[in-house]
C-alpha cells in the first residue's frame, strides 16, 4: 500500500524525483538513505501532507520554503519566509574569501546584508580564527542568522541588526562582502520571485542603489589595504567597476560563476 502511495507519487507529479524524495522526508522525518528502505504504512495526516506539499511546490513555492532548509557550502541553513534562498553562485564569495586568506587567518571581516548567514558562517567555519560581524536590516533574519550560528556553534560571529553600516560606528575590518539586493524594481523576471522576500532582492536606481551607497560607505570602515568583494546582477559589472574607481579603489576585478555569468566583483583600498 505504502509502496504503491510512493511510486503514484512519482507517476502524479511533474517534478524531479529528489524534489518529491525531499519533500517524502521533510514529513516522515526521516533521510533519503531511510527513504530508500522504508515500507512502513504512511497515516492518512501524513499522506495529505505530503500531497499538500507537492501540490505547493509545483504552484512554484521554492523546495526551501517548504522545507525550511537549504545546503550553502557545507553547512544545512534554516530559511523561511523572511530570508532571501542561498544560492550557490554566492558561494564564489566563500571561495575568494579562502584563497585570499590562510587557514589561520585571525583578521576581521564584515559580511553586509547577512540573511541567513550563509556567507559569514561559511567563511567562519572555515577560518575559525577570523573575527567575523554579520548585520541585516530585517530583524527576522537576524533570527535566523542566530538561529543558524547557534545551530552550527560558530561562535567567532557577532549578530545583529543594522541598516548597512549604522551601527557598525568606528570598527574597521580587513574585508567587507556583501551580497546586497541588486534587481531593478520593475524588472520581468521578479514574477518568478514571488515568494522571496522583495527587500531582500530590488534596489531603486536599476538596482544599484545599495551597491553604490556600500562602494561610497566602505572606505570609512575598511583598513588600509583591504579588500570589499560585491556580488551584483550579470549585467552591473561596469556600473560596479566605474564606481569603484571613481571612489578610489584600485585592483578592481570582475570574477564570472561557474555559468560564466560576472558575478562578483573585489577591488583593494
Amino acid at each position: 500500500m505504502t509502496e504503491n502511495f510512493i511510486k503514484g507519487l512519482y507517476q502524479n507529479h511533474n517534478l524531479a524525483k529528489r524534489e518529491i524524495d525531499l519533500i517524502l522526508c521533510h514529513v516522515l522525518n526521516i533521510n533519503t538513505a531511510a527513504l530508500f528502505i522504508f515500507n512502513q504504512q504512511i497515516p492518512e495526516k501524513p499522506r495529505q501532507d505530503i500531497l499538500h506539499l507537492l501540490q505547493q511546490r509545483q504552484d512554484g513555492k521554492p523546495l526551501a520554503y517548504i522545507t525550511g532548509k537549504k545546503a550553502f557550502w557545507t553547512l544545512d541553513l534554516k530559511v523561511n519566509q523572511h530570508t532571501l534562498i542561498p544560492r550557490p553562485e554566492t558561494e564564489q564569495i566563500v571561495e575568494l574569501i579562502l584563497q585570499w586568506t590562510r587557514k589561520d587567518f585571525s583578521g576581521k571581516l564584515l559580511d553586509l546584508g547577512t540573511g541567513t548567514g550563509a556567507i559569514a558562517l561559511s567563511i567562519a567555519q572555515e577560518r575559525p580564527q577570523a573575527h567575523i560581524t554579520a548585520i541585516d536590516f530585517s530583524q527576522e533574519c537576524v533570527k535566523i542568522a542566530l538561529h543558524n550560528q547557534q545551530k552550527h556553534a560558530l561562535h567567532n560571529v557577532k549578530i545583529f541588526q543594522s541598516d548597512w553600516f549604522q551601527r557598525i560606528e568606528n570598527d574597521k575590518f580587513d574585508f567587507i562582502v556583501s551580497n546586497p539586493p541588486y534587481i531593478a524594481e520593475n524588472d520581468q523576471h521578479m514574477h518568478e520571485l514571488k515568494y522571496e522576500p522583495v527587500s531582500a532582492l530590488t534596489a531603486k536606481n536599476n538596482g544599484l542603489a545599495d551597491l553604490l551607497h556600500i562602494i561610497q560607505q566602505a572606505p570609512t570602515h575598511l583598513h588600509k589595504n583591504g579588500f570589499i568583494l560585491l556580488e551584483h546582477g550579470y549585467d552591473q559589472h561596469m556600473q560596479v567597476q566605474k564606481h569603484l574607481a571613481e571612489n578610489n579603489y584600485t585592483k578592481i576585478k570582475t570574477h564570472k560563476d561557474l555559468a560564466g555569468i560576472p558575478r562578483i566583483t573585489s577591488a583593494q583600498l
